[in-house]
């Protein structure tokens, strides 16, 4: 027997001889795996002496084999929040739980748990911390504890391929895999199998394609890579490698023990999983941190998420030209490239991993696992887990119809009070500090908690929540919220670009995106701990409050100009800042438990425009505002949307900088008689007019012809891979009959059409700011009453 210690990278199972074996991957001094033998189960809520009936239900797999019940044993967990008696039953191996659970005549629970999660869960196992345990061979004998977390332990490998391409898109069956370039940090390089000239120290020539791939799978085991690291790796990459692999008649044998990967689901992703290594693929993970707000990007190309994540521009070839480059052996340039973007997709991972870490950590959930999943199921692996611990049984899933009837019986949101169209001075903008959640733990809004015996918080719509037991879901969200209040008085004064502060800044993000998620989770129709009463609680808390804080502001003198669910603004007027400060005090003083409302800032102006022209009230989340430290807030306007070109949004951003910080409509309409000038004389370059959109399906199963889809059919028919999910950059040329006509994919686009773009882009993402300056939409076009646009531009 020896103790040792090692970072935990994930887990599985194996069944051996009837027995299952949990499976560890862990990485000491070097990567190995372990195993534990542990029993799979359910739980059955039956009568107490129901154990005798239990004992004697069988049933027989597909396969033809008996199953029955290992062992049945009596516990106490506590079920739909009270302490009671049900039975825990064990199988021989994780397949047996589904069969014999369609033959229990009562109610089962926890039959459909991944059998790596159960065990993790079960063990209070967290995933990339260091485990200490006894181990005979490759059995654990016990586990001694943690010592915290160990994934800056692990060694990444970020990799990228560049393939011939003569017809646009590349064939796999048909076009070869050309370079491979991987960066670990501390060494880098790109294969191939042509001479590079020039001082290429980081080029290593082979024989051919198959001795390529060959040495990048040998590659992965020198480095001893734990985490293999792509962009896009999932789609193209990794398939691209198999394609090829295949028409050359060997393995590609990127797994630790020498196996090819495996394609999983997880929703409407196809994660590649590789045995003995984590596969994580950047490319969701941009897209999922892009939807919570953390990364801006007008799309997401490697080129744009990266220049949007480090500020930094990254080296592009245009794509069309690599098989020319090959062909005319000028590769001293194409290598150069390709390195880059294995340099790039490791940069990009060094801020994406840190956070995915810290949310393995936080939710329990492994990283593969982590790199892929919604925020949903990150709140849900961590109830999981705290439910576990304080053994509670964990809700079963929504059946297919529970799920149809929530997603068609939506709930009442917030409220929202309009602003009328204009430009106004002096404003003080209020937000409740993360609202829903602070609700949710003021009120102790659980499923188990509410409509209950005992002293209660009642809802405005009725339902009754108990005051004196916490509930699950309350009582985790509040230490999420306690840890994050934690972190920033930690990250207060500390060095910002210290290796510390990037780990706590990363941790502090992760607690609040999984706190800002509670609310959507109570709601969303999958989840295990939906219910509907709770979450029609939270917003209807949510009401109340902002309204209330309205009423109390109007009471103090002040207009209120805007509300949106948590968002106060109120006109100053006549009163001074210290004025707005004394209502905050007076009002958070009256708000229960964890309910803070905040000053986020002072604005000298701000521009509210209207929902559409000749409409008295504005727009919902559609303002820019200019704050007393000239910095200039925007939010809803067309330059913060993608499926706008980028002339237009940077005309609209120059507009509303010009009267925010200028007052000076005559430079805002400057402005745009500037950009209408060279848009006629095409002077704008190709890719300041690029619109992208992304496909919602695949290119062949729409049914009216747009912009974006006659675009990717043509690029279809050159050779381009676009499929559902794929984004289009297209771009409204000078041939063609109709608008759709006209589109071209940036790649073969050779101009643009001024009109379109003038009447279409530019002029629409401005109208409605400049009608806020007293012009109405004749005027602008005309220049004065019954003329018309283009003779005032």
């Amino acid at each position: 027997m020896v103790r040792r210690k090692a970072v935990l990278i994930g887990a599985d199972y194996i069944v051996r001889k009837g027995q299952t074996y949990a499976r560890l991957e862990v990485k000491g001094k070097k990567a190995c795996r372990l195993y534990y033998r542990y029993d799979p189960y359910f739980y059955v809520e039956a009568p107490p002496g129901a154990k005798a009936l239990l004992e004697k239900i069988t049933a027989k797999s597909k396969e033809g084999e008996v199953v029955f019940a290992k062992s049945i044993e009596p516990v106490v967990r506590e079920l739909k929040g009270e302490r009671k008696e049900i039975f825990k039953v064990c199988c021989n191996a994780p397949a047996h739980v589904p069969i014999l659970q369609e033959k229990m005549e009562f109610p089962c629970y926890e039959d459909g748990i991944a059998f790596g999660k159960r065990f993790l869960m079960d063990f209070g196992l967290i995933p990339l911390s260091i485990i200490r345990y006894e181990r005979e061979g490759k059995m654990i004998k016990k586990f001694l504890g943690s010592l915290g977390q160990g994934g800056e332990r692990l060694n990444l490998f970020a990799f990228d391929i560049e393939t011939y391409n003569p017809e646009g898109a590349p064939r796999e069956n048909i076009d070869p895999a050309i370079m491979i370039s991987y960066c670990t940090g501390k060494e880098k390089g790109v294969i191939t199998y042509k001479e590079v000239k020039g001082k290429n120290e980081h080029v290593e020539v082979v024989g051919n394609e198959k001795e390529m791939i060959e040495r990048f799978c040998t590659l992965l085991a020198q480095k001893d890579a734990d985490i293999v690291i792509g962009y896009n790796s999932t789609n193209f990459d990794f398939p691209y490698l198999k394609g090829r692999a295949k028409k050359l008649k060997m393995s590609l044998a990127v797994g630790r023990d020498g196996s090819e990967y495996r394609v999983t689901k997880k929703g409407l992703i196809s994660p590649i999983k590789i045995s003995g290594r984590v596969h994580v693929d950047l490319y969701p993970s941009v897209r999922f941190f892009g939807f919570t707000g953390m990364i801006k990007t007008g799309d997401y190309t490697l080129k744009n998420v990266y220049a949007a994540v480090t500020g930094k521009k990254k080296k592009m070839v245009e794509r069309l030209d690599i098989w020319k480059m090959w062909d005319e052996n000028d590769l001293e340039e194409l290598a150069e490239y390709s390195l880059l973007d294995s340099v790039v997709t490791l940069e990009l991972a060094e801020h994406i991993l840190p956070i995915q870490m810290e949310l393995s950590e936080i939710a329990r959930m492994q990283l593969f696992d982590t790199a892929y999943a919604t925020s949903g199921q990150l709140v849900e692996s961590l109830l999981m887990g705290e439910a576990v611990r304080k053994e509670i049984v964990i809700p079963p899933k929504p059946s297919g119809s529970a799920v149809n009837a929530r997603v068609n019986n939506p709930i009442q949101g917030a409220y929202v009070k309009l602003p009328s169209p204009g430009i106004y001075e002096n404003i003080a903008v209020f937000d409740f500090r993360g609202l829903y959640p602070s609700i949710i733990c003021s009120y102790n809004i659980d499923p188990d908690t509410m409509d209950k015996e005992g002293e209660s918080w009642v809802a405005p719509n009725g339902a009754k929540f108990l005051k004196n037991k916490p509930g699950l879901i309350p009582s985790v969200l509040t230490g999420l919220i306690d840890r994050r209040a934690e972190m920033k008085v930690k990250l207060k004064g500390m060095n910002k670009d210290s290796t510390e502060y990037r780990k706590l800044n990363a941790r502090s993000y992760a607690l609040k995106l999984l706190a800002n998620s509670f609310y959507g989770y109570l709601g969303y129709a999958r989840s295990r701990w939906y219910n509907r009463k709770c979450a029609e609680s939270v917003t209807a808390w949510g009401r109340h409050h902002i309204m209330e804080a309205e009423k109390r502001a109007e009471e103090a003198g002040f207009k209120v100009l805007y509300m949106d669910t948590d968002s106060l603004f109120l006109l100053l007027g006549d009163k001074k800042k210290e004025d707005a400060l004394e209502f905050l005090k007076k009002f958070n003083s009256s708000l229960p438990g964890k309910m803070e409302l905040e000053l986020e800032d002072f604005y000298t102006r701000g521009v509210f425009v209207g929902k559409k022209t000749g409409e008295e009230k504005g727009a919902k989340k559609k303002y820019a505002l200019l704050g007393e430290d000239g910095k200039v807030k925007i939010r809803g306007f067309e330059l913060v949307r993608r499926d706008w070109s980028s002339v237009a949004r940077e005309t609209q951003r120059k507009v509303l900088e010009a009267i925010l910080k200028e007052g000076s409509k005559e430079k805002a309409i400057g402005i745009v008689k500037e950009v209408v000038a060279r848009l006629r004389e095409g002077k704008v370059p190709l890719e300041e007019v690029v619109i992208y959109t992304q496909l919602k399906k695949s290119p062949g199963n729409y049914d009216i012809m747009s912009p974006e889809l006659s675009a990717a059919k043509k690029g279809i028919e050159r050779g381009k891979k676009i499929g559902q999910g794929s984004v289009v950059g297209y771009v409204i040329t000078t041939k063609g009959k109709s608008i759709s006509d006209k589109a071209e994919l940036i790649e073969f686009a050779k101009d643009y059409d001024p009109a379109y773009y003038i009447d279409n882009q530019v002029l629409p993402s401005v109208m409605k700011i400049l009608k806020e300056l007293g012009f109405d939409e004749y005027e602008l076009k005309h220049g004065g009453k019954q003329k018309g646009l283009n003779d005032f531009f």
